[in-house]
């Protein structure tokens, strides 16, 4: 599904990879959330601990720890997808993950605006 071949961490060995991961993120979570969370999710990824559903599994993690840590979740909106494929795959370098998260937070919470604005405004519209 994304163009790159799938491999992931041996399945003997993914139990100590998660741990391991888990612990490095609970270590850097306090300091910086969205570091945490790119690394989390690049990560996660490079494991890829399921057959079928990481993607899905490692952003209802990321957003869970988003919540957590009182952040609010991000949405990778559908047309940005590919753009999140290709930045995700380094855990080297997470600055241009790290920036991509911080864009679809933004995007996430200005359609969310967007919506509340257009409940409010057919509130107002049937007068309640």
């Amino acid at each position: 599904m994304t163009g790159r071949e799938e491999t992931g961490a041996a399945a003997e060995d993914v139990g100590e990879e998660m741990d391991e991961l888990l612990k490095e993120v609970s270590e850097i979570a306090d300091k910086d959330a969205l570091t945490a969370v790119a690394y989390f999710h690049a990560k996660f990824e490079n494991i890829h601990p399921f057959v079928d559903g990481n993607g899905r599994t490692g952003r209802l993690a990321m957003n869970y720890f988003l919540i957590q840590h009182n952040h609010p979740p991000i949405i990778i909106h559908e047309e940005d997808r590919r753009a999140c494929y290709e930045v995700r795959d380094s855990v080297q370098d997470l600055e241009p993950l790290r920036d991509f998260l911080r864009c679809e937070m933004k995007k996430t919470w200005e359609k969310q605006i967007v919506r509340a604005e257009r409940c409010w405004e057919r509130k107002q519209s049937l007068n309640f």
